[in-house]
């Protein structure tokens, strides 16, 4: 529904109000905007009233174009939306200007050809082009069901296949790697740090957000709850739930980990404003993104060994996990994938010296 909280409610608390854009039988466009409501409930059944007398009017209200029709849709639903989810969105609509002033019931099939060609110009995933092809779907749909507009042209809406893709090759350290990686560090704060994102295969916004009441050394436990990101503009950080409900999880914390987690604890401890809240890694302020690159890059070159993304750690923990038994089910609680099937998609390969393995075993049978 097209209902929206105002930023600059009346003085009895009123904020909520509904717009609609219409033609009417004459052929003028209307854009009305209603009187604010002290509830969205109310709002949209005030809404739903004034459709039906446009509709008992035999008024036209299908001449929306992609542009409004985005913005309807999108705040409908940035309130489910994290801020960097938003942003994402918006980022994503900004490959769409050629169709913005179109028409709804005017994009034909040129307009979706004309997209693509532009995107097949950018170098962009073919994961990311078909969530630019989602926000057409979906601004579609919606139009569909709020504005009785057309969805003809959603079967010409073709996703991109990633059959025909090759997929780079995965970088990961061995754990021979990870111990000379290691061996340069000095400051126990790093060293702690990339062992959690080896040893634990947490995402780089999920070890950032990590404070003191995260771990429970009475138990060895770490709780993984949220995440941290520093590319909204405007804010130094933001904290927010974890990518899925899955990714929520209390994994057991090992001697490698604990012991630096212990020291870390206590050198914390010696300031008087100690407080349970603070960032594991960083105290008051947690570490900066670019910070962990630039030490990451450069520990990697005093060993001379590959530099490997952040993210890779993550794949590290995997193939660790996989070459010591864990089985895929494991693999994907303990990295808090939402399905096993995500896990077995992203690390089949890892898998490979099992299935020889498998194949030597039928071979000894007579």
């Amino acid at each position: 529904m097209a209902v929206y909280k105002s930023s600059r409610p009346t003085k009895d608390g009123r904020q909520y109000f509904f717009r609609i854009k219409y033609k009417d039988i004459f052929g003028n466009n209307h854009d009305y905007s209603s009187q604010k409501y002290l509830t969205k409930k109310e709002a949209i059944n005030e809404e739903a009233e004034y459709r039906i007398n446009i509709s008992n009017k035999k008024i036209n209200i299908t001449n929306i174009t992609f542009e409004d029709g985005f913005y309807e849709w999108f705040n409908d639903i940035k309130e489910d939306l994290k801020k960097q989810s938003q942003i994402s969105v918006l980022n994503k609509y900004k490959h769409l200007n050629n169709i913005k002033k179109i028409k709804i019931n005017d994009l034909v099939l040129d307009h979706i050809k004309i997209i693509k060609s532009e995107l097949d110009e950018k170098e962009l995933s073919i994961t990311y082009k078909n969530k630019i092809l989602d926000i057409i779907i979906n601004t579609i749909k919606f139009c569909n069901s709020n504005h009785n507009t057309s969805d003809t042209i959603l079967k010409h809406i073709k996703k991109y296949s990633d059959k025909n893709t090759i997929k780079k090759e995965m970088d990961f350290y061995t754990y021979d790697e990870f111990k000379k990686f290691i061996s340069v560090i000095e400051d126990n704060n790093w060293i702690t740090f990339f062992k959690i994102l080896y040893f634990m295969g947490l995402r780089q916004g999920e070890t950032q957000a990590l404070t003191w009441n995260d771990i429970n050394f009475d138990k060895k436990e770490l709780k993984i709850n949220k995440t941290l990101t520093s590319k909204i503009k405007g804010e130094n950080w933001t904290i927010s739930s974890p990518k899925t409900k899955n990714s929520i999880r209390i994994l057991p914390l090992s001697k490698k980990v604990l012991d630096g987690l212990i020291l870390l604890y206590n050198d914390a401890q010696k300031y008087k404003d100690f407080s349970k809240d603070w960032f594991v890694f960083g105290n008051t302020i947690p570490f900066k993104e670019n910070t962990i690159q630039n030490h990451k890059n450069k520990y990697c070159d005093l060993v001379g060994l590959k530099r490997i993304r952040i993210h890779d750690f993550r794949h590290s923990c995997a193939s660790y996990l996989i070459n010591k038994g864990a089985s895929i089910t494991l693999v994907s609680k303990y990295l808090g994938h939402s399905k096993s099937s995500i896990t077995l998609d992203v690390y089949t390969h890892f898998y490979k010296s099992e299935l020889i393995e498998i194949v030597n075993e039928i071979d000894k049978e007579d």
